[in-house]
């Protein structure tokens, strides 16, 4: 892409941005910024000057309105609505006083009138009542001239329509003013409003799920809503090999230790791969995908983790068997299923996020046949089937999308606790990078049947 194309790529995405821009900004500024300079303008042609400065008056008028249509244009696609309203109001800050001294106006009264308006309507924070206060000034100031002039005799060099005029301008800056201000307080509210409902998004989930998807959910708190729905997930049961006889064997304090150690070290891959901790229940670790964000890869991310947890495991165990402590082991049971997920428990004392469901009891299931059939990782069919169409896509640079160097094989069908049939599953293995992955689909019909839970 040559430097023309960029700079038309980037005069087209400047104006959909201008296009499409949400800002409360977006809406009132250009029209009362028009409303100003109309009313500016309609006052020079009213002197009756023919000049203004170097320029002919109506010359000057027309740049006022060429340059007005120009900024109103052209600061939103280089800056916020928010902050071209500002740079706005100090342009006509200092273009309307200059203006009117040009034109003579050269009242005491008016300029204290003028400037008052502008930090009444300011310091207001509401259109409304900027607008019944400017009523009372404008009314008071309009009453004073209008007798000076009709009972007096003063300002004869000024017409009677140019005197007139001021009230409309008057009001036209209350409302100016006076909405930008409000606008302005109702952004104060919006942020303070968005500011507490990140917090409370954060001291929820900051406890479940990675920094990086808590900021998902604060730039979109719809997906943070409270309650239960139902959604597809992937489970993930982690469950340590024989801790209860380690817990027996060792002080609670070496337990602890190494348990606090092993928990560390699970979390910040859960975390690494986007997962929701549900919960530590003794040894065990439960993690699911798909909420509270949607995660249409929630397969993809889930199996990922498992590998990696393993990964990060032999890693532990040749930092104890260093250490002289115990190299724990663990076993791990996928499930993609449909859920209940939300905030569930005694509304006042004790609120977990978390999931329920016959697809969750299964999972907790499928943990255990680890230990059956000797094998790290057990996956169920519907995790195995999403499962295989990542082993046989094209690899990417970003590697998602993709698994590969894994041995997935199907193992003989199990009868678990709480369902009527077998339950079909795979064992999952890493294979060294550079090798093919593996799947194989021959396995014993017969059914291995567990009553423990």
């Amino acid at each position: 892409m040559n430097l023309l194309e960029k700079l038309r790529a980037r005069h087209h995405a400047a104006l959909a941005a201008h296009a499409t821009s949400s800002d409360d900004y977006a809406s009132p500024t250009p029209i009362l910024q028009w409303l100003i300079v109309i009313v500016l303008s309609v006052h020079v042609m009213l002197t009756g000057q023919t000049s203004f400065g170097l320029m002919r008056t109506d010359e000057f008028v027309f740049a006022l309105l060429v340059g007005n249509l120009a900024l109103v244009r052209g600061l939103p696609l280089i800056m916020s609505w928010s902050e071209a309203s500002t740079t706005l109001v100090l342009v006509d800050s200092l273009l309307v006083p200059f203006v009117l001294l040009e034109t003579g106006v050269t009242d005491t009264s008016f300029y204290v009138v003028f400037f008052g308006i502008i930090m009444i309507a300011g310091a207001s924070g509401s259109l409304k009542r900027a607008l019944a206060l400017s009523l009372i000034i404008c009314a008071t100031y309009g009453l004073l001239e209008f007798g000076k002039f009709m009972l007096l005799g003063e300002g004869s060099h000024e017409s009677l329509a140019v005197v007139l005029l001021r009230m409309p301008f008057f009001l036209a800056l209350s409302v100016y003013y006076g909405a930008l201000a409000e606008f302005a307080q109702e952004q104060r509210e919006e942020k303070v409003k968005f500011d507490k409902q990140a917090q409370d998004i954060r001291s929820l989930f900051s406890r479940y799920v990675s920094p990086r998807v808590v900021e998902q959910l604060v730039k979109d708190p719809s997906k943070a809503k409270i309650g239960g729905e139902r959604k597809e997930l992937t489970m993930l049961f982690c469950d340590l090999v024989g801790y209860t006889s380690f817990s027996e064997k060792h002080s609670a304090e070496d337990v602890v230790i190494q348990l606090n150690e092993y928990f560390t070290a699970m979390t910040e891959v859960i975390f690494r791969w986007d997962g929701t901790l549900d919960k530590f229940v003794g040894d065990e670790i439960v993690v699911f995908w798909g909420a509270p964000i949607d995660q249409p890869n929630h397969v993809e991310l889930s199996v990922k983790c498992a590998l990696h947890m393993r990964h990060r495991l032999s890693e532990l165990q040749k930092q104890w068997r260093h250490d002289k402590k115990v190299p724990l082991n663990n076993g791990i049971g996928i499930h993609t299923g449909s859920a209940v997920v939300g905030n569930i428990g005694a509304e006042g004392k004790k609120m977990e996020y978390t999931m329920t469901g016959d697809a969750v009891n299964l999972a907790s299931r499928i943990q255990g046949l680890t230990r059956h059939f000797e094998v790290p990782i057990i996956i169920t069919e519907e995790t195995a089937v999403r499962l295989k169409a990542l082993l046989e896509s094209e690899e990417r640079d970003d590697k998602r999308g993709r698994l590969g160097h894994v041995w997935l094989r199907k193992l003989r069908p199990v009868k678990v606790m709480g369902k009527d049939r077998p339950v079909t599953v795979y064992s999952l293995e890493s294979k060294k990078r550079g090798e093919e992955s593996v799947i194989e689909e021959l396995a014993s019909a017969e059914i291995l049947e567990i009553k423990d839970k």
